[in-house]
């Protein structure tokens, strides 16, 4: 194989590995809609309670917090748990099992960043 062609045939592979698939892209959009249109309406509300004169200023603010609670809802990150030697632990939902030097790299690249 000619070495131009293969330089070409590696452009056009690498080109396709870093271009996004449409499942996810389409996944992303879905995700990113969703939280525009609870976020929508959350304001709306937030806006109506503003404007009412029946109820008193604090009440406003309970109001207002409540309609915007759970806009910045974000999942649990994973919970590292260090694996012994007997075999004693069990991991489960949120759980990685992990052995100490792994848990250490995690910490220190959280550290670093």
């Amino acid at each position: 194989i000619p070495p131009e062609l293969l330089a070409k045939m590696k452009e056009k592979f690498i080109s396709l590995s870093t271009r996004p698939i449409a499942k996810v892209a389409e996944a992303r959009a879905r995700k990113n809609k969703r939280a525009s249109t609870k976020l929508a309406a959350a304001k709306k509300k937030a806006a109506a309670v503003a404007n009412s004169s029946e109820m008193s200023e604090a009440m406003k603010l309970k109001a207002i917090s409540k309609a915007m609670r759970g806009q910045d809802a974000s999942r649990p990150g994973k919970t590292y748990v260090i694996s012994k030697k007997g075999g004693g632990t069990k991991g489960g939902k949120g759980i990685k099992l992990v052995d100490k030097r792994m848990k250490n790299d995690k910490r220190s690249m959280d550290r670093s960043t």
